[in-house]
């Protein structure tokens, strides 16, 4: 039996008057919080691994086996699914908006997306600590995986507000699945138009149906992050090359363009909070670390990785092709068609497919749940997961737009999930000053609780009125725009342009 397990049992098991040992001093004095994230977590960090795990060499734990639970692994898995088909949509998402308008808004998106990670890391070891507490606890990826609406809906204590994060959650989930098989169609149809886009759906689906649904849970995750990353790194300086090779004729043009219609300026913005806000799975990151409070340090170091991966090249880009930025939805479509090209595709086509296992395992986890296969054997599990594949390989076939999906998931998905959700949560958890006395401190850098409460009540109001409201205004009216034009189960969308673009050689 772990630490974790001794603990949990201590607390089960109470005492003749039914007052477990650890707390029968509790009516005394208020259960303390420690202040630091990290140490709070101390003595909860083992309750999550079983037995050993822990204790195993890095290298020798988690490859395939699922015990890769340490913060690397977690930066890994971060950095992973925290970018991927999103940034060849960047470029064109600073052309829709401009670059004086999408130079602050990438750099607040993404300043805001750590400062909501702190929160949802918070309300994490808020739960984990009253269900210890309680005797309740059973969290752990070998145990019962804790989700995303889990924390916040139980933290709220309503059932309506469990309900709705469930359905906001999935939708922000499925949508970044959709995004990933749509994407690697595009892909693969850059490679080869002889097969157009739908059938290249058709192919991908099926092949990431089958073999993607089998990876049990986010310790299995290792190997398969560190060769998406290659992707990303090396797609990323690709681009950054082949724009600074072209001498930047057009920066001028570039610098003082701006968005062309207001819907612009929120399809943009919808796109950069698809890229600075994939909160929507990091619950399951968090428990999957055999010390969860960790993620509260570990998630800022990996944008520096994201950043590297987003801006430059998207501003770079900008300047060498601004026309052809507006044009294309992905960045394929405006750089030169040579064999640097095609390598970067391949590898994007295999960070998708990382991706698209990252996102959708969270809905694979409450489909287990709902169907009751969460805790069988894995001969059991893994099979149950297909319908919810199935799901998202039939709408990436309905709607094959690019550009649009990505929209769609950042304003009705990433809005709530990375913005909306983890401040409102925490100002309804802290709003009392005796929650607040029980809370880690807040970061100094933000100035006391009154900042801190001021702060998430911005933000709140903001991403509600301009992500979730225009921003889904947008979103949806192209996406309308975009059925009415070509219809459902589209059969090869922007394929034209692609072909046309395959003549041009570097």
């Amino acid at each position: 039996m772990s630490v974790g397990d001794e603990q949990i049992s201590m607390v089960s098991a109470g005492t003749s008057d039914g007052t477990p040992p650890a707390f029968q001093s509790a009516h005394k004095q208020p259960f303390k919080i420690d202040d630091d994230l990290s140490t709070r977590n101390s003595s909860l960090e083992s309750s999550d691994t079983d037995g050993d795990s822990s204790t195993k060499p890095f290298l020798r734990r988690g490859w395939f086996g699922g015990g890769a639970g340490s913060p690397l692994d977690a930066w890994l898995t971060t950095s992973a699914a925290q970018i991927g088909q999103v940034m060849l949509a960047m470029p064109h998402a600073v052309s829709l908006c401009g670059m004086r308008v999408a130079i602050p808004l990438m750099v607040l998106y993404s300043l805001g997306s750590i400062w909501t990670i702190h929160l949802l890391t918070t309300l994490y070891l808020e739960l984990k600590q009253r269900k210890v507490a309680a005797g309740t606890w059973a969290g752990g990826h070998e145990k019962r995986a804790t989700q995303y609406f889990n924390v916040v809906g139980e933290l709220t204590g309503s059932r309506v507000v469990k309900a709705f994060v469930t359905v906001i959650t999935i939708i922000s989930l499925l949508c970044t699945g959709i995004a990933q098989i749509v994407a690697i169609s595009t892909g693969s149809y850059y490679l080869n138009t002889s097969i157009d886009k739908r059938t290249w759906t058709l192919i991908w689906g099926a092949i990431l149906s089958v073999t993607m649904s089998l990876v049990p849970n986010f310790r299995h995750f290792r190997l398969l992050n560190i060769i998406s990353l290659v992707g990303t790194a090396y797609t990323a300086v690709y681009l950054i090359a082949t724009a600074a090779s072209t001498g930047l004729p057009r920066a001028r043009y570039a610098l003082t363009a701006g968005p062309v219609k207001a819907q612009n300026v929120f399809l943009g913005a919808n796109v950069f909070m698809s890229g600075f806000g994939g909160h929507s799975m990091s619950f399951e990151v968090i428990d999957a670390l055999f010390n969860p409070g960790c993620y509260d340090t570990v998630y800022p170091y990996s944008y520096l990785f994201t950043w590297f991966v987003t801006i430059p090249h998207s501003l770079l880009n900008q300047l060498a092709f601004p026309v052809d930025n507006a044009k294309y939805s992905n960045i394929y479509g405006a750089v030169p068609n040579n064999a640097a090209r095609n390598a970067s595709i391949v590898l994007m086509i295999i960070h998708q497919a990382v991706a698209y296992a990252l996102y959708v395992t969270p809905v694979f986890f409450m489909w287990e749940k709902l169907v009751g296969t969460h805790d069988k054997p894995l001969w059991i599990r893994l099979p149950s997961r297909l319908p919810v594949a199935l799901l998202v390989w039939f709408f990436a076939l309905i709607f094959p737009f690019f550009d649009t999906i990505n929209a769609v998931q950042g304003a009705v998905g990433y809005s709530f999930t990375a913005f909306v959700f983890p401040t409102a949560a925490y100002l309804w958890v802290y709003k009392s000053a005796k929650a607040r006395n029980n809370a880690p401190k807040v970061p100094r850098f933000i100035g006391g609780w009154t900042a801190a409460m001021l702060l998430n009540t911005v933000m709140v109001v903001y991403f509600a009125i301009f992500g979730v409201g225009f921003g889904t205004w947008a979103a949806i009216k192209n996406l309308v725009d975009q059925v009415n034009t070509l219809g459902l189960f589209a059969s090869c969308y922007q394929c034209s342009s692609i072909v046309a673009t395959n003549v041009i050689k570097g």
